[in-house]
């Protein structure tokens, strides 16, 4: 290596050494070992490296409102300045007043940009002489250069004149500023029409041939289709639009607005299409829609239910005795808009083989704070039997009207319309024990359907009393429940069973002690062991139930068993709550309370028990497989209302 090649390496090693030191300069951190928590410290923070923006055609079967949005966002992308590709007016007028107004908007719409802008001329803008006159007036040049951090940029007057797009005067204007400015490390030029692209003499292949052997891009407009294209190994791009005519059919068609954002580094410019419905602001998911979205996502809890045309119906008997035929039918939807928006909601019904909804489609908008309710008649080719038949589905759609180039605020999904369905959105008194008496609740949403009850068993019949008021019951009671439609067709029955039952005396236990007693013990359990038969591994008092700590280092195939007393604040009907990975089991006194049984991930069952105030005797039974290791217990008090951990301190032994 010669020593003049030497002294080069030398400068540059020397230059890069400051460089990463100036990169490094605002970097501190605590002092670290040897090994380092990042990659490296080669911050991508080169002065000369530099982001600018670029927008396209507005015109052209304007889009009102899209290059507002586009200014918006260029705001909060912050880059150093913005170039164009023209067609900013509708322009095609000799009307200078229109003109001069049509101006005046767009520059309205263009104020609030916080970064330099930097106009160039398309078709619309410079139609004739008036209009070349009024962009003189306004902007002074029609075609010009500038450089920043050595990158030349070029704006050129593709409608310079009408034969060749370019004339001699600015041919020879861009040769010169190539010829003047050799020495910089990048070239950009801007025009609107992709001159490249047209047939015949335009003057452009003379600019192209100066642009020869040094390092350029070239960006256009006017189409209205992006179009990536390679000359001269340098690309060529044909921009979208930012609010320009356009079908919108996606990027794959080269059919959407966008800007192009560009990042000017060491190897050349970086580029990167923006879809403006793509860039998300800040505040897309705030308090202030917290609402809407829980309110959407309660909409989409659709409630169905179907009245099926039956025959052969014995009403004398408390046997549930009919032909399961399906011959026709209605579909009750309800949708509930919580929202203080209007809520679109639409859907489709999939194919069915069997069964024909009279609505293939709907399409409707629920207004505010109000329900959605809908009846479809359905019908069948033929009589057959309906148990086991595959349900409806319903493709559904719903959502809030979105602003210019947000996302979408909606959720889309399936639902299945069950044919033979339970009574599922019934809501019917959850307490199924009682003492002395109990008021049984019962509300149906679908207040089309009249809902008519029975307490002794039989299936109930448009003749059963209708069911408006909440039933009295005093003794143990099995109501069964039915919906009517005008047409005297009926829904499924629900059943379900109230139990009065006598309070479980509580115990004397003076010498307990505080906490429960324990045992824990091995073993690979797939259901809880019968503890009699197996033989402690340890044994002790639990201040807590914090299984994690009494089974050691061992994370896997255990058991416990906890014994002792329970202390219940008043007497009354206790609701237990058992959250358990894997299987478990409450039993109070000689009663089982709820059973959660089996290898399974972490589950909530529930049981209710009515008790003495006082103290009575407990027992936990637990077992962990495998991933997972959680045992809680709850409860919810009389009339209180609020579900509660059970205080270590109602337990003893």
């Amino acid at each position: 290596m010669s020593a003049f090649n030497i002294v080069l390496l030398s400068l540059f090693l020397c230059c890069f050494s400051i460089n990463l030191k100036a990169q490094q300069k605002d970097f501190t951190s605590e002092v670290f070992p040897e090994s380092k928590a990042w990659t490296n410290l080669n911050f991508y923070n080169n002065p000369d490296h530099f982001q600018f923006a670029i927008v396209s055609d507005r015109t052209g079967g304007l889009r009102p409102g899209i290059f507002a949005k586009a200014v918006e966002k260029l705001n909060l992308l912050m880059p150093e300045f913005v170039m164009s590709v023209g067609d900013f007016i509708q322009g095609y007028t000799q009307d200078s007043l229109e003109v001069n107004r049509q101006w005046d908007e767009f520059n309205q719409i263009l104020s609030p940009l916080k970064m330099p802008f930097f106009y160039l001329p398309g078709n619309h803008d410079f139609t004739n002489d008036m209009m070349r006159n009024q962009w003189m007036e306004r902007y002074g040049r029609d075609y010009y250069y500038f450089k920043y951090k050595n990158v030349l940029f070029i704006t050129m007057n593709t409608s310079d004149e009408d034969e060749t797009m370019f004339s001699e005067k600015q041919t020879d204007y861009v040769k010169r500023v190539l010829n003047e400015n050799q020495d910089v490390r990048w070239t950009m030029i801007f025009m609107h029409h992709p001159a490249w692209s047209y047939r015949g003499n335009n003057n452009f292949t003379a600019i192209e041939e100066v642009l020869e052997g040094r390092k350029y891009t070239v960006f256009a407009g006017h189409t209205h289709r992006y179009m990536h294209s390679v000359r001269q190994n340098q690309n060529y791009y044909v921009l979208a639009t930012t609010g320009g005519g356009s079908s919108l059919i996606g990027p794959k068609f080269g059919r959407f607005d966008h800007v192009t954002w560009v990042t000017m580094g060491d190897d050349g410019p970086q580029m990167l299409n923006l879809k403006l419905d793509g860039m998300i602001k800040h505040d897309v998911a705030s308090e202030e829609n917290t609402s809407l979205a829980q309110s959407l996502l309660s909409s989409t809890r659709i409630k169905s239910q179907v009245i099926i045309n039956k025959k052969q119906e014995n009403e004398n008997t408390k046997a549930f005795e009919f032909s399961n035929v399906f011959a026709g039918g209605s579909a009750f939807f309800l949708v509930e808009n919580t929202a203080n928006k209007p809520l679109h909601f639409k859907g489709s019904f999939y194919h069915h083989h069997q069964v024909t909804p009279e609505i293939l489609k709907f399409d409707t908008l629920i207004a505010p704070k109000s329900i959605f309710l809908k009846e479809i008649a359905i019908s069948a080719t033929k009589p057959f039997p309906y148990d086991g038949i595959d349900p409806l589905e319903l493709s559904w759609t719903m959502g809030y009207e979105k602003e210019l180039l947000e996302p979408a605020f909606e959720l889309e999904g399936t639902f299945l319309l069950e044919i033979n369905p339970d009574l599922k959105f019934i809501e019917i008194t959850e307490d199924d024990i009682f003492l002395d008496n109990l008021e049984v609740s019962i509300k149906n949403p679908f207040d089309q359907l009249a809902a008519h009850y029975t307490l002794d068993g039989s299936m109930p019949s448009q003749k059963s009393p209708r069911l408006i008021n909440p039933v009295q019951i005093t003794k143990s009671t099995t109501i069964n429940v039915r919906l009517f439609s005008s047409t005297e067709a009926s829904s499924e029955v629900l059943t379900k069973e109230f139990k009065k039952v006598m309070l479980k005396k509580s115990v004397k236990a003076k010498r307990s002690k505080a906490g429960l007693s324990y045992q824990y013990y091995e073993g690979k359990f797939k259901n809880l062991p019968d503890f009699s038969t197996l033989s402690a591994k340890n044994k002790g008092i639990a201040k807590n139930l914090g299984i994690d700590v009494l089974s050691g280092d061992r994370e896997d195939h255990f058991a416990f068993l906890f014994e002792g007393y329970i202390e219940v604040p008043e007497t009354g009907i206790y609701t237990f709550y058992l959250y358990s990975d894997d299987g478990s089991r409450l039993l109070i006194g000689d009663e089982k309370v709820i059973d959660n049984d089996g290898s399974h991930e972490a589950q909530l069952k529930t049981g209710m028990i009515a008790l003495q105030k006082g103290k009575h005797p407990i027992r936990l039974e637990y077992f962990e497989d495998f991933e997972g290791e959680i045992l809680r217990l709850g409860w919810e008090i009389p009339n209180a209302n609020r579900r509660q951990n059970i205080p270590f301190t109602a337990f003893s032994h």
